[in-house]
């Protein structure tokens, strides 16, 4: 009998044990900020960070005040039930070379030339980012006027947001080497990301838009998905820029879930 009570008592305490575990393992019910993958690109290995979620997220880092979010607007309700366009969206996945040199993972597979060029142009991209302070965004990769080496593209960035106005343009020439250069036009705009909505509340509204249009339609082959990025324009305000189905753009106000702009394009020049 003693022996009998002896395994019973262990069997309660083994249960007790794995259900605490389990509870332990389970995250609270409220909705948190996604986080955006960067990958670190060095000479080494290639590292996975997890990079401060940008939605919700404050000027200093912290955890924006849930008060500050924007009350729906007619455009976020459409968004609210995110079951049509689940799975159709996500946060474009960036690599980071240095210490301030960020580019979108699918960067050098737009062509044969980027991919067989892809580790020369790395270098290039760690050459120029020791000279750097600020955070860069390259988006575009062109010939330089030096047979064998590459200019890119980029915009100044700052806490995971794009400045939409402050433009850059990497060099290189057989003196100094490949370094950043502001454009005559730049513009640095102060932005706020204290009230920022999830970008998922605003999936559906971009998706039934871009079903409209032929010209994604034909690129996406009847489909429709894409990326989306935070970016601030000229006057300081927030958006959520999803690019859809490569060349279509779609900006949303990432506080009130407004439609500011939309581009509809099937990459053929008429």
């Amino acid at each position: 009998m003693k022996k009998y009570m002896k395994t019973s008592l262990t069997l309660l305490l083994t249960a007790l044990l794995l259900a605490g575990v389990a509870a332990c393992g389970k995250t609270g019910g409220g909705t948190t900020a996604p986080t955006t993958e960067v990958i670190k690109e060095n000479s080494e290995a290639t590292e996975l960070e997890d990079d401060i979620g940008v939605e919700g997220a404050s000027d200093n880092g912290d955890a924006a005040d849930t008060q500050g979010t924007a009350e729906p607007t007619d455009a976020t309700s459409v968004g609210n039930n995110t079951d049509i366009a689940a799975g159709m969206f996500k946060a474009t996945e960036l690599v980071l070379v240095g210490e301030h040199t960020y580019y979108p993972a699918d960067l050098f597979d737009q062509n044969d030339r980027d991919r067989d060029y892809k580790d020369h142009m790395i270098e290039q991209l760690q050459e120029a980012d020791k000279e750097i302070h600020d955070d860069i965004y390259v988006y575009g990769i062109g010939e330089s006027e030096v047979r064998g080496e590459f200019r890119f593209f980029g915009k100044m960035m700052k806490d995971g947001v794009i400045f939409d106005t402050a433009d850059m343009t990497c060099w290189y020439d057989e003196g100094a080497g490949s370094h950043w250069e502001i454009n005559s036009r730049f513009r640095r705009t102060d932005f706020s990301k204290i009230g920022l909505m999830d970008a998922e509340k605003v999936f559906n509204i971009v998706y039934e838009n871009a079903s409209k249009s032929e010209k994604a339609l034909k690129v996406g082959k009847g489909q429709i998905s894409g990326t989306y990025d935070l970016v601030a324009d000229a006057d300081g305000r927030v958006l959520y820029r999803f690019t859809v189905n490569k060349y279509s753009t779609v900006d949303v106000d990432a506080k009130t879930g407004e439609i500011v702009s939309e581009h509809y394009w099937d990459g053929i020049f008429t």
